[in-house]
């Protein structure tokens, strides 16, 4: 191949590449996320005068505390369930040994007993008057807790610290609590 060829080919990429940039400049200016903002959202239409409101804007009226407490419960429900599904492939997978199945059985049964213990957790949290709570692991030995309340006082998070400690048995320095107040 003649240097020549080499030059036509060099160039004929870098005039594809840039063809390829600027199609690509074009459309990430014409998008326009503002725009699209709220595709899809559902619309309430009233009858009595024709007011038109996205229901996006009236959930942003709602509490803020509650997305949050909703989302960080979503997430440690969301890690869990992926857990235990990887846990199922690997205990049904043809492949694992009797010793992988049986170490993989046992982390589902932990998996499923700490879910089941943080749940009854929560509900003694709750019971102390708080309206909310959400408890999460972030390692074997730390757990944070997120709470919702009209008031915290120090002699209510000394009470869910011992619950804490006594039910999941993690040192009080491995406890570390949010509180998120009305």
């Amino acid at each position: 191949m003649s240097n020549k060829e080499k030059v036509k080919r060099y160039v004929m990429a870098a005039v594809s590449f840039c063809f390829m940039l600027s199609i690509a400049a074009y459309i990430n200016y014409e998008y326009n996320p503002e725009r699209e903002k709220d595709l899809g959202q559902t619309v309430y239409v009233s009858s009595n005068n024709d007011e038109v409101n996205i229901y996006k804007e009236e959930k942003a009226n709602n509490n803020l505390e509650d997305e949050k407490i909703t989302s960080f419960r979503n997430d440690r429900d969301n890690m869990y369930s992926e857990l235990s599904n990887n846990y199922s492939q690997i205990i049904n997978n043809s492949n694992s040994n009797s010793d992988t199945v049986a170490e993989y059985q046992q982390k589902l049964s932990n998996l499923i007993e700490e879910k089941n213990q943080i749940t009854m957790v929560e509900n003694i949290i709750k019971s102390k008057g708080v309206e909310d709570a959400v408890i999460i692991r972030t390692s074997s030995s730390k757990v944070n807790v997120i709470l919702k309340a009209e008031s915290i006082d120090e002699s209510l998070i000394a009470q869910i610290m011992q619950i804490v400690v006594d039910q999941l048995g993690v040192g009080a320095n491995d406890i570390s609590i949010e509180k998120i107040e009305k």
